[in-house]
């Protein structure tokens, strides 16, 4: 199995250029639902069962996805040495970011997202068309939140 270990180089500086809620951000309307609403991201993120994906929780979608990621290592035969190599991906950068919401669970989270991404990133390249639209949402400076109608929630400070 290939993994792409340059690309996982070139997604951690990119991480380190991750700035929240910048005011020059431009979000595309049809690959994201825009929020303003902290309340709102706060129940996509954590108790809002999605009725489209079957009562799915946001949290499971991300497991979903990243489970279809990981399916590619189970392919191979050496599949306990490669998960190995990919559970002991660390992603330093992530300890610089300063994240914009005072609340740990949320900050937990989008860490735990954007490591996901980067993993994604390890395994598939840019193959994986959710986790690339996920980091290309935190590179634009937004909180990922949630989905609906087949598109992330993602939140942004009415203020900005």
């Amino acid at each position: 199995m290939f993994f792409h270990y340059g690309l996982l180089e070139e997604t951690r500086k990119e991480i380190k250029n991750i700035r929240f809620f910048r005011e020059d951000v431009e979000i595309n309307a049809e690959e994201y639902e825009v929020i303003h609403d902290y309340d709102e991201a706060y129940e996509n993120a954590f108790d809002r069962e999605y009725e489209e994906l079957e009562g799915q929780m946001w949290v499971d979608i991300l497991e979903d996805e990243i489970g279809e990621v990981r399916g590619i290592i189970y392919e191979h035969d050496n599949y306990a040495e490669l998960n190995k190599i990919v559970r002991g991906i660390e992603i330093p950068e992530l300890d610089d970011i300063e994240f914009p919401i005072d609340d740990i669970s949320v900050e937990q989270e989008m860490y735990s997202e954007i490591e996901l991404c980067a993993k994604s990133r390890f395994i598939c390249g840019k193959g994986n068309a959710f986790f690339e639209s996920l980091f290309k949402a935190y590179k634009l400076g937004v909180w990922s939140c949630g989905w609906r109608n087949g598109k992330i929630i993602v939140y942004v400070p009415a203020d900005k």
